[in-house]
């Protein structure tokens, strides 16, 4: 996902030595170190809808770095329905839906935050990863699209972490800060679940609750050495969030986004049309019949987006995968429980045809990025305001709208923690 940083050469003037034959002068691992995979328990204990669960990491010296990528929630789900169980995870049936927002504090400072997790990467999941990988590696991890719901009243699965901090391109300094903590909000059962039958979900709880992620602890030579430095400069951590937005659908919307931001990468829209306890919540594009995206007042696209292909390549284009071989998209093999009642189909993976993207895994997109040349920490367009215009069917649902950024998260020598936008 990331490329290494681009080298570039001193002029003359500054320097008659390449910069590649000169010393590094950063801190070295004198040793090996350790590198351990970690399990940490929730502070909460058992929890319930609307509540939260709470993962004190370790902090300070000798707590060396979070391996970037390697996070994860193990969790057992509870479900309590009437007579008999039958359900899934809502919006292709990833473990994922239980999570409404997702927040990393460091040193008591509020790092990032990711509201409507669920719906976010859902919508990601569609369109940046592959039917394969859908139906394989997610679905034994998180449940998603296994074609079938649920018989049992407790499941165990593992639900990635995906906010920017942990998957940055650098690791994450544990030893630098004074505090680290990872909280998840979990949504309400109806944002959070589909029920197969007729007999009602009343509640669902989180059990046994573990954050698991690689720990890399060098010797505290290289952690000192490291501290010693940050006496005249900050530790820098570039990552890529999103600001998320949910507002009411309509036949005509008019949304003003305060980004304030250096960097935005690309801005994303879709409508969830059913909100009943047997509707699967898929994504639809309410029969979009036109989109426009002003950045401070500047048109980004002076086509009007009406027809599907087009809408699915400047997704593509915003998304970056637009001639991605091995990202592609995929649906769910039905549509049914967009506004009716979901049956098994809508929880199978099936191709994305054109109508099936439109009313069962639509994401409709337009690109803010300027550059993706290595080595540049903001490639998007800096933004004040940003003004999204759609005009669709205004059928009765919810529309969501995730803004992509870019920005760095910075630690000094007393562990504050900083956020460039």
């Amino acid at each position: 996902m990331y490329a290494n940083p681009a080298q570039y050469p001193l002029g003359v003037s500054q320097s008659d030595i390449p910069s590649a034959w000169m010393p590094d002068g950063s801190p070295r691992v004198q040793s090996g170190g350790s590198h351990r995979i970690v399990s940490i328990s929730s502070q909460n204990g058992t929890v319930t809808s609307g509540q939260q669960l709470s993962f004190q990491l370790p902090a300070n010296l000798g707590s060396g770095f979070l391996a970037s990528g390697s996070a994860y929630i193990k969790m057992t789900v509870n479900v309590t329905q009437a007579v008999a169980n039958s359900w899934a995870f809502r919006q292709y049936g990833s473990a994922h839906s239980c999570f409404l927002r997702m927040s990393a504090l460091l040193s008591g400072s509020l790092a990032e935050q990711i509201q409507n997790y669920n719906k976010t990467m859902s919508s990601l999941m569609l369109h940046t990863t592959n039917a394969s990988f859908i139906a394989n590696d997610d679905s034994l991890a998180q449940d998603t699209m296994k074609g079938a719901f649920n018989t049992a009243g407790s499941l165990t699965v593992c639900v990635p972490v995906n906010l920017g901090l942990f998957n940055s391109k650098c690791h994450l300094p544990l030893f630098l800060l004074s505090a680290c903590q990872l909280q998840v909000d979990l949504d309400s059962v109806a944002q959070a679940l589909t029920a197969g039958s007729a007999d009602a979900i009343s509640e669902y709880s989180i059990s046994q609750a573990s954050l698991v992620f690689t720990q890399l602890v060098p010797d505290s030579v290289y952690e000192q050495g490291v501290k010693q430095m940050l006496a005249s400069r900050v530790y820098q951590i570039p990552i890529n969030t999103w600001y998320n937005i949910k507002l009411a659908n309509a036949a005509a919307i008019t949304q003003n986004i305060g980004l304030n931001s250096s960097s935005v990468k690309g801005v994303f829209w879709n409508v969830v049309r059913g909100n009943g306890a047997r509707n699967s919540g898929a994504f639809t594009s309410d029969t979009q019949a036109s989109a426009y995206l002003y950045l401070d007042g500047q048109l980004v696209s002076n086509s009007n987006l009406a027809t599907a292909p087009e809408q699915f390549l400047e997704m593509n284009r915003a998304l970056n995968v637009m001639s991605d071989t091995v990202r592609t998209s995929w649906a769910p093999s039905a549509a049914a429980g967009v506004t009716g009642t979901a049956v098994a189909a809508d929880f199978t993976v099936g191709p994305c045809t054109r109508s099936l993207y439109a009313a069962g895994a639509y994401l409709g997109g337009l690109s803010c990025s300027r550059t993706d040349q290595a080595g540049f920490s903001f490639s998007g367009s800096p933004v004040n305001t940003a003004v999204l215009q759609v005009a669709n069917a205004g059928n009765a649902g919810d529309f969501y709208i995730y803004t992509a950024l870019q920005q760095v998260v910075t630690i000094d020598l007393a562990s504050n923690v900083n956020l460039i936008r």
